[in-house]
């Protein structure tokens, strides 16, 4: 039995989903003129040895696109619902504005670091030692 995260090509897709590999290339969107994509995770990849670029498409993809309507949906399926998929986007855009402000507070913290760290190289320095640093006709002659 294959795993759902397995990626195939599309040769090896038209196989195990019992269409034609001209019916992968229109759910990727490779058709003249182009459509849409079905199969969103789908992706390019080259093959390690190999200098050709290929199609990666998982199996999940092919379930979710309904290409599978006549096998039965492995167990671990997630189906995204139109509303489930609003949400999950509209969460998705909140993370990425949540990131982007923590990134702003990063540079902004190190900023202040970095002016932290030189604050700190330079000692505060004690009456004695200033006094010691005074040329000898700036010196109080009052000892402590």
């Amino acid at each position: 039995m294959t795993n759902l995260d397995d990626l195939l090509n599309i040769r090896e897709a038209a196989e195990y989903a019992g269409v034609s590999e001209m019916t992968i290339r229109k759910y990727l969107g490779l058709t003249k003129p182009p459509r849409t994509t079905r199969l969103p995770n789908a992706r390019k990849q080259v093959r390690p040895g190999d200098l050709v670029e290929t199609w990666a498409i998982p199996i999940s993809d092919l379930h979710n696109s309904g290409l599978m309507k006549s096998k039965p949906k492995p167990p671990g399926l997630i189906e995204l619902e139109p509303d489930n998929l609003a949400q999950l986007r509209a969460e998705n855009l909140e993370l990425k504005s949540a990131l982007e402000i923590a990134q702003v507070k990063i540079e902004l913290l190190t900023a202040n670091l970095a002016d932290l760290r030189l604050i700190s190289n330079r000692a505060i320095e004690t009456r004695a030692i200033q006094e010691t640093r005074k040329r000898f006709w700036q010196r109080s002659t009052k000892q402590d």
